[in-house]
């Protein structure tokens, strides 16, 4: 009897390094795969940022072509009425 708690103090004391290689082991791993899954969301991310950068460029040619047709209706409007000063009053 004496041998068997021997033996059972003798595998418990063995088993405190080997649980600490194998909680270490699973927490490198864990470090490993997170890492991984950062380069996916970092490729993800970037991704996103060049398509909002592609949408800024679009939306900023749409601006300024809008401010263009603006530019040139106030023009239209400025000419319209320098032509109604210079034909004076119409009956």
């Amino acid at each position: 009897m004496a041998d068997f708690f021997i033996f059972l103090i003798v595998a418990m004391a063995l088993s405190i390094p080997l649980t600490l290689i194998g909680t270490y082991h699973a927490r490198k791993m864990a470090e490993i795969a997170k890492r991984g899954s950062t380069n996916e969301s970092e490729l993800r991310m970037q991704h996103e940022i060049a398509e909002l950068r592609q949408l800024i460029a679009q939306q900023a040619i749409v601006l300024d072509d809008v401010a263009t047709m603006h530019r040139r209706l106030l023009q239209r409007a400025d000419d319209d009425q320098s032509l109604k000063n210079r034909l004076g009053p119409q009956a």
